[in-house]
């Protein structure tokens, strides 16, 4: 078995923090997407920052990263954060526009009652009225 020298362990490891930290993050977002308490759950500033906090902390023990390093990986947070944030906007938007052509191809096949309950069905497991959820055809 090869072994992998120290510069290419921190790589590894710190490429398998950040994977994880998508998988991780994309799963919660899924979760809390679909989740009656979306609204309620969205992130703020402040937890950004504290989950930056608790991810270089544990990348400073991991790696035992020098300050200038400590830094240096800092800033690259701060510097990709905004383009992070687009990005994550972006598919907020795409996910609820594709929900709301699916709802209104589903609609267009039922009969006004049916669209009805299914309208409510949707609010019931979203926790929302039908008028504010991005599931609504006319959001």
């Amino acid at each position: 078995m090869r072994r992998l020298n120290e510069s290419s362990r921190a790589l590894l490891a710190i490429a398998s923090t950040f994977v994880i930290g998508v998988v991780v993050g994309c799963g919660a977002d899924r979760t809390l997407f679909s989740s009656p308490s979306y609204a309620a759950a969205r992130s703020t500033q402040r937890d950004v920052a504290r989950h930056h906090d608790e991810v270089l902390a544990a990348l400073r023990t991991e790696l035992r990263l020098t300050d200038v390093q400590y830094a240096q990986v800092r800033k690259i947070f701060a510097a990709r954060q905004t383009e992070m944030d687009a990005a994550w906007k972006q598919i907020h938007a795409n996910v609820a526009q594709a929900m709301r052509q699916t709802t209104a191809q589903i609609e267009a096949v039922l009969d006004p009652a049916q669209a009805q309950q299914f309208r409510a069905w949707i609010a019931e497991r979203h926790g929302s009225s039908q008028a504010d959820h991005p599931l609504h055809p006319e959001h």
